[in-house]
């Protein structure tokens, strides 16, 4: 080795003794997701309930009208939320046709089976229709049809066929496999392409019968009735007849109860009588009813795009459950106990665009342009802050169109609304000293700067920012975040060219500002999110993967402990804890880096996340909660670091005194998993627990015979290693 070799290795080895090597973390992850499970699609009767397959998961509604209780997707469980169908099987067990997993199957004793998918001979994992004849279950997919057998003793599994468009030659018009049902000994198969029927292990184009869209079948003795796009028509001798009288629009569900057809349309559901059909009566939720059933007791129950109803007395009581409006979030932020998400350009059922949700982690409500009597603007909105003084400021975002989307500033107590002037923008970000900076698009000129008050006392634009102290300025108005760091100093992200920092130097005047631009290097000039852990040292999400810069030079040896575990993908927000940790979400899951320890973890559905596709994120730190919002759904996770006990002093039990009326006993306070035990006064032992900040129900409030629990004290002991805790409860009548 040469001498000049041997100085550079020296040099380079030297240097590796200054940078810390990556660590090894272990953060447990307790995580409680929230879906959208009120667009209903399918129905049936199963264990005395009633069950509704939506598409955000399962909901279970106890006779006669609830409680309603949701069963959503999880590790082990429910393979996806996307629920079309349901059919109970030979064996007992239900089976939950989904979009994307094929076939869950659930027994009575609660248990999930191994999920069936293509794997087992489906044409698709995208089930549609599910129908039950004897001891077998015919399949309808979007990639044609299936036949299982299951033997009723044990719930085992056979395929019989599978057969699609082009292994019949035709036969089965479409692989777009909508409705099923048996008249006699055929099966008639509801295409998008029309009518097949397979009878004696042969399939039979029946377009003749009826060659049109199909969206509901069901048979009545020897009638086939079709659900079509004119209405429901009846088939029987070998003869279509026509719609109905008194029927407008399609049919996309259709049911029997006590001797009467019902169907469900984008108007209601109608009721046939005497060879003509009405609407029935008021009461079901907002959109198209796509899913009928009768209920355990014999009530006709509808599903529509916006809940269940069940139907009594000439009219419809609908019903809820809470979760998020919509399935798809762009941006969240935390406003003292609340949560607030952004739709961007979702459309929720009855309400349009132009709201907002939030959550106190239990329940759900919306403010739209509709509840606040258009004080809200009924455009999409995308970016929000959660200024310091309470305020909300929203950014409805993108159109040239008039009247262009605007922005607001809105005092949830107050109810109090203001209109700054400015729009299309996508972002927000406070400075330290209290004025908000609004990122624009494209269509705007750059970022705007507002006072507390909402009005506008300044701008950053390309034109404006040139002949600065340094730099070249804004280098783009088509901008996508910003952020600040301690000491007021704005990292800005733009779409196309890279990260601008921007320097005020605490005057008005632009002469004599600091601009810095950086994108050399970058795996990515598509910048799509910033956040400033501190004064040097600045994170970038890109288009490929994450940017770390510190002292003004790009940090790759952080980047490459990120990228190298996330790859090349979107990095679509970032947030950070107080702990600097930075928080990362994904096209490809969520992921948490330790920026001091240099420990870096990636978490996806596997670990419990609701989607891995991760679009917005804030940090709770007075609850310890990260917010994740995603296309599907929202993900409340409480994160466990490694070394963190999961019991301190700050644990305490609610409600305190308890009721019978109170459902459970819980904890609070938890970091962790604990385990422990409810005694009375005297000693006696009434129930042992497990839980964690997720699953914190402790006591359902009965004894050690299942009997309500009697008035008095109780000791509620809990553990996590060598800690103990001891927490009194009161329980009154």
């Amino acid at each position: 080795m040469t001498p000049r070799l041997r100085r550079l290795a020296s040099i380079a080895a030297a240097a590796a003794l200054f940078t810390p090597a990556p660590g090894v973390a272990a953060t447990r992850l307790f995580i409680r997701n929230h879906v959208a499970s009120n667009d209903v699609r399918g129905l049936a009767a199963w264990q005395g309930s009633l069950v509704a397959a939506t598409t955000g998961g399962l909901v279970t509604v106890a006779m006669p009208a609830g409680p309603l209780v949701k069963t959503i997707a999880a590790p082990g469980g429910l393979p996806s939320n996307r629920a079309l169908c349901l059919v109970v099987s030979p064996s007992g067990d239900l089976w939950i046709g989904t979009a994307d997993a094929g076939i869950a199957r659930r027994s009575p004793a609660g248990r999930w089976r191994r999920t069936l998918t293509t794997f087992d001979g489906l044409p698709s994992n995208d089930v549609q229709a599910l129908l039950r004849s004897g001891d077998s279950v015919w399949v309808g997919t979007t990639g044609g049809v299936a036949l299982f057998a299951e033997t009723p003793a044990n719930a085992r599994v056979a395929l019989r066929r599978s057969d699609s468009r082009a292994s019949t030659a035709g036969a089965l018009v479409s692989d777009d496999v909508r409705a099923l049902a048996m008249v006699r000994d055929t099966l008639w198969a509801g295409t998008g392409g029309g009518l097949s029927s397979f009878a004696s292990g042969s399939w039979q184009d029946r377009t003749a019968v009826f060659g049109g869209a199909v969206d509901a079948l069901l048979a009545v003795g020897d009638t086939l009735w079709i659900g079509t796009d004119a209405g429901p028509r009846a088939y029987v001798n070998g003869v279509l007849a026509p719609v109905e009288p008194g029927y407008t629009g399609g049919s996309l569900a259709l049911a029997l109860d006590g001797g009467t057809l019902y169907s469900g349309s984008n108007l209601g559901v109608y009721r046939r009588t005497g060879g003509a059909w009405s609407l029935t009566g008021p009461g079901l939720p907002f959109g198209s009813t796509r899913a009928l059933g009768v209920a355990p007791d014999g009530a006709l129950w509808a599903g529509a795009a916006a809940g269940l109803a069940r139907f009594a007395a000439g009219a419809w009581t609908a019903y809820v459950t809470e979760g998020p409006a919509v399935e798809s979030l762009q941006k969240a932020v935390v406003r003292d106990h609340e949560t607030w998400f952004t739709p961007g350009n979702q459309i929720a059922p009855g309400l349009g665009a132009g709201f907002v949700i939030r959550t106190d982690g239990t329940s759900w409500s919306v403010v739209s342009n509709t509840s606040t009597g258009g004080a809200l603007q009924a455009t999409s909105v995308f970016g929000i802050l959660a200024a310091r003084e309470g305020d909300l400021w929203l950014g409805h975002c993108c159109a040239s169109g008039v009247p262009r989307p605007r922005v607001e500033r809105f005092d949830p107590d107050a109810n109090a609304w203001v209109y700054p002037g400015p729009t299309n923008v996508l972002s927000f970000a406070q400075a330290p000293n209290g004025l908000v900076y609004g990122a624009g698009v494209e269509l705007e000129n750059g970022v705007y700067v507002f006072d507390p008050s909402g009005a506008v006392v300044d701008s950053l634009t390309p034109l404006n920012t040139q002949g600065s102290a340094r730099g070249s300025g804004l280098s783009s108005n088509n901008l996508r975040a910003i952020a600040f760091d301690p000491a007021g100093v704005a990292w800005i992200a733009t779409a196309d060219v890279g990260v601008d920092r921007w320097d005020g130097r605490g005057t008005a005047a632009h002469a004599d500002d600091f601009w810095d631009h950086f994108a050399t290097g970058f795996p990515s000039p598509k910048t799509l999110a910033v956040v400033a852990l501190d004064t040097t040292t600045a994170y970038v999400g890109t288009q490929a993967g994450i940017v770390v810069i510190s002292g003004g030079r790009l940090d790759r040896t952080r980047m490459a402990d990120v990228n190298d575990v996330i790859g090349a993908v979107p990095v679509q927000d970032l947030a950070r804890d107080p702990r600097r940790v930075v928080w990362i979400g994904t096209t490809a899951g969520l992921s948490r880096y330790d920026d001091a320890a240099r420990t870096m973890e990636r978490f996806t559905t596997a670990d419990g996340l609701v989607d891995d596709d991760v679009r917005g994120l804030a940090w709770d730190e007075a609850r310890g909660i990260l917010w994740v919002a995603t296309a599907r759904g929202v993900s409340e996770v409480h994160p466990q670091a490694a070394g963190v006990p999961g019991l301190s002093s700050a644990a305490y039990a609610y409600p305190n005194p308890a009721t019978g009326a109170s459902g459970a006993v819980r904890i609070g306070g938890l970091t962790g998993a604990v385990t422990g035990e409810i005694r009375d006064l005297a000693g006696n032992l009434v129930r042992n627990f497990r839980i964690d900040p997720v699953s914190s129900a402790a006591w359902d409030l009965r004894d050690a015979s299942g009997a309500p629990a009697a008035p008095g004290v109780y000791l509620i002991t809990l553990r996590d290693g060598s800690r103990v805790q001891t927490l009194r409860i009161a329980v009154t009548r």
